[in-house]
């Protein structure tokens, strides 16, 4: 009889230590992915109030507040706080590094206003010299009108200078006539090029790959070099969003993939870029971030030789995969 309660005193005293030794671990994993956010140096001016809940959670669980019945559920909501914290830091360092861009080119749309000002200001000035030429050979015309010799010469010149005015508003009619054209075939290639895209997004097909089953967006989506999804694929973008609605209980990955043009440095914030792009599209079409994860590839996994312009465009690419 005493050795059995002896036994069962050892089992109870071990059950404990592994639990506690569990606690430990759980505490351990969640103060280091507390820090890893906190010590993220890009993300580290961004999502402080989210950064300060998380804080709470997390100390509240080492220092002992938290009651043990409540442990794990304070660990799974403390876990949460840090993914809120993280995605709310790493919209706000998109949106920051999407305001430098604007500001960027407002600075170059107010050095180009600045230089048409100038251009402007110089035909003006041509003009004038011009118009007081004109005035002063006019002056001297008049002041010669009584020899007839100089009135024959002044006839001729006044025919040369009509003929050239002439065939000057020729050339400015046929410019204009040229110039409406341009504009009306730049109107018909945007609409094209707005159909073209229509018609891509929805013919985009799913495939089975080893990760799970693949959509694939290409290059089209998004302009060169940047990380901004066209307007035109972001008011066409429900194919995209019934394809992941389709799997509601799946999580998701987004990897951005780039060709090899570039350092390796910049094709890999360029395809984060286009990642994060497509994942915060998606939140706003109704999915959950949490399903999502959003991850830039760089020019690694290339699925063509990136010798050619052809093959560089099917390596660059988002992969929405649903995974298995």
């Amino acid at each position: 009889m005493k050795r059995s309660i002896f036994i069962l005193i050892l089992l109870v005293v071990s059950f404990t230590s592994e639990a506690k030794r569990v606690q430990e671990l759980d505490y351990a994993s969640l103060q280091k992915d507390y820090n890893n956010m906190i010590h993220n140096e890009q993300y580290k001016p961004f999502a402080k109030p989210e950064k300060q809940k998380a804080k709470k959670s997390v100390e509240a669980l080492i220092n002992g507040k938290v009651k043990r019945k409540s442990r794990e559920q304070a660990v799974y909501i403390a876990r949460h706080k840090i993914a809120y914290a993280r995605l709310v830091a790493e919209e706000q360092w998109i949106a920051a590094e999407i305001e430098i861009e604007q500001q960027q080119a407002h600075v170059f749309e107010v050095a180009i206003s600045k230089t048409e000002a100038e251009i402007a200001r110089h035909d003006a000035e041509v003009a004038r010299m011009m118009l007081i030429a004109q005035q002063e050979e006019s002056q001297r015309a008049k002041d010669r009108a009584d020899q007839a010799e100089i009135i024959a010469q002044n006839s001729i010149e006044q025919a040369k200078l009509l003929k050239l005015e002439t065939e000057a508003a020729k050339r400015y009619a046929q410019a204009q006539a040229e110039e409406a054209d341009l504009a009306k075939q730049e109107a018909e290639l945007a609409i094209e090029e707005a159909d073209s895209l229509r018609r891509k997004l929805n013919s985009i097909a799913t495939e089975q790959t080893d990760k799970g089953l693949m959509m694939t967006l290409g290059d089209f989506v998004f302009d060169s070099s940047k990380a901004t999804i066209k307007q035109q694929a972001v008011d066409n973008f429900s194919k995209v969003v019934e394809f992941i609605n389709t799997y509601p209980d799946n999580q998701v990955r987004i990897e951005g993939h780039t060709d090899s043009s570039g350092s390796n440095k910049l094709n890999l914030k360029l395809s984060q870029l286009r990642a994060d792009a497509v994942k915060a599209l998606l939140v706003q079409n109704g999915i959950l971030a949490g399903q999502i994860e959003a991850i830039g590839m760089g020019e690694d996994f290339p699925i063509a030789e990136n010798t050619s312009n052809a093959g560089k465009a099917k390596n660059r690419r988002v992969e929405i995969v649903i995974l298995q």
